[in-house]
C-alpha cells in the first residue's frame, strides 16, 4: 500500500492501537503470537526492523483503513493472510469488506462502524468469519478515526486480532462448566449428553453429533443424544450390534480406537448401512469410543457431515476434549442409579443392615428388615446390645469369627451369628463386615436359616440313596478311607449282589421292588456292628465294612447276611425269597485302599455269581493275580490298536483226504511293549468285557480282506481266509453292509471270506442273527460254526441258519482215537453236518492217529499243529505250494 497524507498521524495512531492490542489492553484477551515472535525474541531493539508495522506483524495482528473520501477498505497484509486471502494486501469496497464476515454479524458491524465515522470515538467490537478452509474464527477489531481540522473523519483506522483460540477455550471452558454443574446437580444423562453434543456442535459449525451408549452386555449400542440428527435415524441406530466393519461406530466400540469415515458412500465399514445413512443426507461419519475410569468401552462419541470430508486436527481435538465430559457424565448418571436403587434396596431388602458401635456395644443405625426379623421395636433393638442380640454360635470356630465385630481393621470380614427373636425362634445370619476408621462397624446380614436347612436336605438328597436312606458309594468310600487311615488290625469289607433281581422288578414292578430294598437295607443295619459303614452301591448291590473281627468272623458274618436275605419278604401283593451272593475282602491281605478292597470284593461276588450264586466268595492268591492282571491288561488294550501292536496269525486248513492246503485262519496276536507277546486266550476276554471287540474286529476283518488280496495280487488262488466274529460284532446292526464294504475297497471276491462264529453268539438274538446271517450269505461270504458241540447245539435253530461248515471243537478231537465218547461226538457231528449238507472240519489236530481216525469217520477239513501251527504273513505267503497237497 502506498504513503497516504498525514501517514505520521497514522503511523501514530497505528502505534498507539498495536500497543493496546499486544497488552491485551482493555479486553482481557491475550495476544496470539505470530509465527515470526520466536525468531524476533532475544533481538535488541537496534536489530528489530524499523517499519511501523513490525509490532502488528510480530503480534500477528492485520490493520485496516477505511478511507472516507473513496470508501474503499485496505486491508494490510497480515490482514489479509488471516482472513485466508491471496496477496499482499488488497483493496476493497466497503460492501466487500462487509461480505468477508460472518453472515449474522454483518449488519452490526456495518454499524459499529458507521457510527465510529459520525462519533469521531475510539470503538472495538468482535466478529467472526468462514475462512476458506471451512472453520469458523474470531476476530477482536479496535479502532480509532482520524478527523481532519474540521474534525471531519477522513479515516478509520482499524486493528484486527485473531482471537479464534481464545474464544474457543472460552466457549469450551464455560460450557464444559455448565455440563458439569448440571452432572453435579443429577440432571438426566439424556439432557447432559444433548448439552454435550450441541456444544460441540456450536464449536464446530457444520458438525451433527451423536452420542451413543453400549448396553449392559456390552454388545449392543443404545441412543444417547443426537440434538441434530433426524431422529428416524437416531431409532434406526438403537440396538444396533457391535462389531468389526459394522459402521463408524459399531466398529469404533469394537475395535476401541477412533474410526474415521470420509464418505459414507464409498467407505467399506458402511456397507450393510449405507442406505440408513444416505437417506438422511449423511456423508460423513468420525466415531471415537468413550472409555470408562476401569478401561471398559461406555459408548462411542461421533460426528456427521452432510458432506463427505475428513477431519482437520483442530476438529479431531475438538472431539477429544469432549469425550472425557461424556464419560464423566455417563459413568456419574450409572454410579447416581446404582445409589438409587441401593438406597431403595436398603428400605426393601430383606437383608439386614447394621450400623454397629462396638464401643458401647449398641446399635447406630439398622433397617426395617432386622424389625421385621426379630420382631423388636426399633427402640427396643437401640437399647439391646448386639452381643446380646447375635449370640456367637458355639463351635466350626464361631468364637474366634464373632471377633471381628470388635475389629477395627481396614478388612471385610465373613462369620455366622445366631439371632435371638422377641417369640423366642432363634434365625442363622451370615455376616459381612467392615470396620470403619471412625471406628464404627457396617455390618449386612442375610437370614440364613430356611436356605442352610434346604441345603442339609439337598446335601443329603445328593449323598443318600433315595430309596434306602444309606449313603451313596463316594461317601462310603470317605469313611473306608479313614477306617484304613487308623491301620486297624483286623477290616472287612463286603459287597452283596441280590441274584436275579431284574426278574423282581419285572415281576412285581419297580415301587415294590424299591421296598424290598429298603427292608434289605434295614435288615443289613440291624444285623452290623455300630459305626459299620454301609451303603448302596448299585440298583441291586450293597457294600459294607466291619472292623475288629478276623477274617474267619467277619467270613461268619457275611454268611448271616446272605441267610438274612433268604427271609421271607412279604408286601401287599407279593412273597419273595431272595438269595445273594457275597464278596468278601480283608485288609490287608487283599489290599491296604479302599479302591483295592472295594474291587477286590466286588470281583469276588462276581465270582460268587458265576459258581452258581447263593453262597460267600473270598477271592484267592491266584484268582487276584488274574483280577489285576485283567485290570493291567484292559488299561493298554485300549490304546493297543493306534499303536500298532496287534497282528494276525494264519493257521493253516488242508482237506483231509490228500491234505491239499485250502486256506487259513486269521488268528488275533498281541505284541505289548508293556507285556510282551500275549495269547488271544488272555486278552479276548477281556476285550469282551471292555465292550472292545467290535472295534477290534473291524480292524481283523479288514486286515484279513488286505492280505487276501495281496496273496491274490501274487498269484494264489482258490483259497479261503476265515474269520472268527465276536458276539458283540453278530448282534451289533450293520455287520454286513461293513464286510461288504471292504470286500468293495480290497476288491476281494467274496467266496475268499468265511465267516466263523460261536454257538452261543448265535443264540443271543435268532430274529437278528437270522437277518444278519441271511445278509452275509447274499454277499456270497461263507458262514461256520466255531467250538461246535459246547454251546446250545440246538438242532431247531440250527437247520434254520445258513451254515457251511461246522468246526468241531477240539475238546473232542484232544481224547481222539482213544476216548470212545469223543470218537462218538465227532462221529454224530460228521454226520449231522453231512446231512444239514454241510462240511465239517476239525480243529486242534494234534497227531497222525488224530488225522487218520477223522478222515475215515468222513471229516472234511482238519487244522491244528500236526499239520502246520498257525504263522506270520510272511511264513504263511511261503507256506502256499510246499504243504502236504497242493492248494486248490
Amino acid at each position: 500500500m502506498g504513503s497516504t497524507p498525514g501517514e505520521d498521524e497514522l503511523q501514530q495512531a497505528s502505534g498507539r492501537l498495536t500497543e493496546a492490542v499486544v497488552s491485551g489492553g482493555g479486553s482481557g484477551c491475550p495476544a496470539q503470537a505470530s509465527p515470526g515472535a520466536e525468531a524476533l525474541a532475544g533481538r535488541s531493539p537496534e536489530a528489530l526492523p524499523g517499519e511501523p508495522g513490525w509490532a502488528l506483524k510480530l503480534a500477528h495482528v492485520g490493520s485496516l483503513q477505511w478511507h472516507m473520501d473513496s470508501g474503499q477498505v485496505v486491508l494490510s497484509e497480515e490482514l489479509c493472510h488471516i482472513y485466508g486471502l491471496p496477496g499482499s494486501g488488497r483493496k476493497l469496497s466497503f460492501a466487500d469488506y462487509l461480505s468477508l464476515q460472518h453472515a449474522a454479524d454483518q449488519a452490526r458491524i456495518a454499524r459499529v462502524l458507521e457510527q465510529a465515522r459520525e462519533s469521531g470515538e475510539p470503538f472495538e467490537f468482535e466478529g467472526s468469519f468462514i475462512h476458506p478452509d471451512g472453520s469458523l474464527r474470531a476476530l477482536m477489531n479496535r479502532g480509532l478515526v482520524q478527523l481532519d481540522e474540521r474534525g471531519q473523519a477522513v479515516r478509520v483506522l482499524v486493528t484486527c486480532q485473531e482471537i479464534t483460540l481464545h474464544r474457543r477455550a472460552q466457549q469450551l471452558t464455560e460450557g464444559q462448566h455448565d455440563i458439569l454443574v448440571g452432572i453435579a446437580a443429577q440432571h438426566p444423562l439424556a439432557e447432559s449428553l444433548a448439552r454435550i453434543a450441541l456444544l460441540h456442535e456450536a464449536l464446530n459449525p457444520g458438525a451433527l453429533c451423536s452420542i451413543l451408549l453400549l448396553d449392559d452386555a456390552g454388545a449392543h449400542v443404545m441412543n444417547g443424544a443426537a440434538p441434530s440428527l433426524p431422529p428416524a435415524y437416531s431409532a434406526l441406530l438403537s440396538g444396533l450390534e457391535i462389531g468389526d466393519e459394522r459402521g463408524s461406530c459399531g466398529t469404533a466400540a469394537w475395535r476401541r480406537e477412533r474410526v474415521v469415515v470420509a464418505d459414507i458412500e464409498t467407505h467399506p465399514y458402511w456397507a450393510g448401512y449405507k442406505s440408513l445413512a444416505l437417506a438422511h443426507g449423511l456423508k460423513a461419519c468420525w466415531s471415537t469410543p468413550i472409555f470408562g475410569s476401569d478401561g471398559g468401552v461406555l459408548g462411542t462419541f461421533a460426528v456427521y457431515f452432510r458432506e463427505p470430508r475428513y477431519p482437520r486436527q483442530d476438529e479431531l481435538d475438538s472431539i477429544d476434549q469432549m469425550v472425557p465430559v461424556a464419560s464423566v457424565a455417563i459413568e456419574s448418571a450409572r454410579l447416581i442409579h446404582r445409589l438409587r436403587v441401593r438406597d431403595s434396596f436398603f428400605e426393601m431388602s430383606m437383608e439386614l443392615f447394621c450400623i454397629i458401635d462396638p464401643a458401647t456395644g449398641r446399635l447406630i443405625q439398622f433397617n426395617p428388615s432386622l424389625q421385621r426379623l426379630t420382631g423388636y421395636g426399633s427402640d427396643e433393638l437401640k437399647r439391646r446390645s448386639y452381643r446380646e442380640l447375635f449370640p456367637v454360635e458355639q463351635g466350626a470356630g464361631f468364637e474366634q469369627q464373632g471377633a471381628v465385630f470388635n475389629d477395627q481393621g481396614q478388612t471385610a470380614h465373613e462369620f455366622v451369628t445366631g439371632c435371638v427373636c422377641r417369640d423366642g425362634d432363634r434365625h442363622t445370619l451370615e455376616w459381612v463386615s467392615f470396620a470403619a476408621p471412625d471406628g464404627q462397624l457396617y455390618a449386612v446380614a442375610r437370614d440364613a436359616t430356611a436356605r442352610r436347612l434346604v441345603e442339609e436336605k439337598l446335601a443329603h438328597a445328593s449323598s443318600h440313596d433315595a430309596v434306602t436312606g444309606l449313603p451313596h458309594h463316594p461317601l462310603f468310600e470317605r469313611d473306608l478311607a479313614a477306617m484304613l487311615a487308623a491301620m486297624p488290625e483286623h477290616l472287612s469289607t463286603m459287597v452283596i449282589g441280590l441274584d436275579r433281581f431284574q426278574m423282581v422288578n419285572e415281576s412285581i414292578g419297580h415301587l415294590s421292588a424299591d421296598e424290598v430294598l429298603k427292608r434289605l437295607a434295614m435288615r443289613f443295619q440291624a444285623a452290623l456292628p455300630v459305626h459299620s459303614p454301609l451303603a448302596r452301591m448299585a440298583g441291586d448291590q450293597f457294600v459294607m465294612a466291619v472292623e475288629g473281627r478276623d477274617p474267619r468272623q467277619a467270613r461268619a458274618l457275611a454268611e448271616r447276611l446272605r441267610t438274612i436275605v433268604a427271609l421271607p419278604l412279604e408286601g401287599l401283593d407279593y412273597r419273595l425269597l431272595l438269595t445273594a451272593s457275597v464278596g468278601v475282602s480283608h485288609y490287608p491281605q487283599h489290599g491296604r485302599t479302599a479302591d483295592d478292597l472295594l474291587r477286590r470284593a466286588e470281583a469276588a461276588m462276581i465270582q460268587a455269581k458265576r459258581d452258581g450264586r447263593d453262597q460267600v466268595t473270598e477271592l484267592s492268591a491266584a484268582q487276584m493275580v488274574e483280577l489285576e492282571d485283567r485290570v493291567a491288561l484292559g488299561s493298554h488294550l485300549r490304546d493297543a490298536l493306534l499303536n500298532h501292536e496287534l497282528e494276525l496269525y494264519y493257521q493253516p486248513q488242508h482237506r483231509a483226504d490228500g491234505l491239499a492246503l485250502v486256506g487259513f485262519e486269521a488268528l488275533l496276536r498281541w505284541h505289548s511293549r508293556e507285556f510282551g507277546p500275549l495269547s488271544p486266550a488272555r486278552f479276548i476276554p477281556i476285550a469282551e468285557a471292555l465292550g472292545l471287540m467290535p472295534e477290534i474286529g473291524v480292524w481283523v476283518l479288514d486286515t484279513a480282506c488286505r492280505q487276501a488280496r495281496a496273496w491274490l495280487d501274487l498269484g494264489h488262488g482258490r483259497f479261503v481266509i476265515a474269520v472268527n466274529v465276536s458276539a458283540q460284532q453278530l448282534q451289533r446292526p450293520g455287520l454286513a453292509d461293513s464286510v461288504a464294504g471292504m470286500l468293495r475297497r480290497h476288491g476281494l471276491p467274496a467266496s475268499t471270506l468265511e465267516i466263523e462264529m460261536t454257538e452261543s453268539s448265535l443264540m443271543e438274538d435268532i430274529t437278528r442273527t437270522q437277518e444278519t446271517l441271511a445278509a452275509l450269505r447274499g454277499l456270497g461270504v461263507r458262514l461256520s460254526i466255531d467250538d461246535f458241540g459246547t454251546g446250545y447245539s440246538s438242532l431247531s435253530y440250527l437247520r434254520q441258519f445258513p451254515v457251511d461248515k461246522l468246526k468241531i471243537d477240539q475238546s473232542f478231537v484232544r481224547g481222539l482215537p482213544g476216548d470212545a465218547k469223543d470218537t462218538a461226538i465227532a462221529s454224530t457231528i460228521i454226520a449231522l453236518a453231512h446231512q444239514l449238507g454241510m462240511d465239517v472240519a476239525a480243529e486242534g489236530v494234534e497227531t497222525e492217529e488224530q488225522a487218520a481216525l477223522l478222515t475215515r469217520l468222513g471229516c472234511d477239513l482238519l487244522q491244528g499243529h500236526y499239520l502246520a501251527p498257525a504263522m506270520s504273513t510272511w511264513e504263511a505267503q511261503s507256506y502256499f505250494g510246499r504243504g502236504h497237497g497242493q492248494a486248490m
